[in-house]
């Protein structure tokens, strides 16, 4: 896998290209820049690095964690999280935990997908909305482990089809999938081949 400086000049090449040569399948101007899992903490290291060169080409990147929007919406469901917290002592299942996340974020019961409605997905879109006031806008998400095992990233993409005002990045921790160029997200999930968007590894 190629090191960050060169997946973000890579990024900076399609950001400079204009509308009219974004590919008509994917449409969105949504990126995924690929690293493996164990280069988290790299990654964080690098994003000063990233925001200054993306600054520099004369954008204006906005970076969100996808664990800070996580957060801030258990902590607008803390009656849920807390009846969550009293049941720890007793010897329940890891199933029961994610599918009360699940019914968190998603508004949905597991097994029912993502849509508008959904609580995670209306943060997305208000962040996307928001980093769209700004000229030259390029908003990068990042932390997107923090959607295993609760949501797949391709879900964002089918959702907010259309809805991507500014060129959004996802950071996303995984390697090359098995079938194309469909990524296998964490390395352990089978390959996706959802996405819309175009891959960077």
């Amino acid at each position: 896998m190629s090191s960050f400086d060169s997946k973000i000049e890579t990024l900076l090449r399609h950001l400079g290209q204009s509308t009219t040569t974004v590919n008509a399948r994917q449409g969105d101007r949504v990126y995924n820049v690929h690293y493996d899992p164990s280069e988290w903490v790299k990654l964080r290291m690098k994003l000063p690095m990233i925001r200054k060169r993306l600054e520099d080409a004369g954008f204006t990147p906005h970076i969100q964690s996808l664990a800070d929007i996580i957060q801030e919406i258990l902590a607008d469901n803390s009656r849920q999280i807390e009846a969550l917290k009293k049941l720890e002592h007793r010897p329940l299942p890891h199933k029961t935990h994610t599918e009360t996340l699940y019914n968190i974020l998603a508004k949905k019961r597991t097994g029912e997908v993502l849509d508008l409605d959904s609580p995670i997905v209306q943060r997305m879109q208000a962040i996307i909305q928001e980093a769209a006031k700004t000229p030259k806008s390029v908003l990068l998400i990042t932390d997107i482990e923090m959607a295993h095992p609760l949501v797949r990233v391709s879900a964002f993409e089918q959702i907010l089809q259309g809805k991507f005002a500014v060129p959004t990045v996802f950071f996303y921790p995984g390697k090359r999938g098995t079938v194309g160029d469909n990524p296998s997200f964490l390395g352990v999930y089978p390959s996706d081949g959802n996405y819309r968007s175009t891959h960077i590894y």
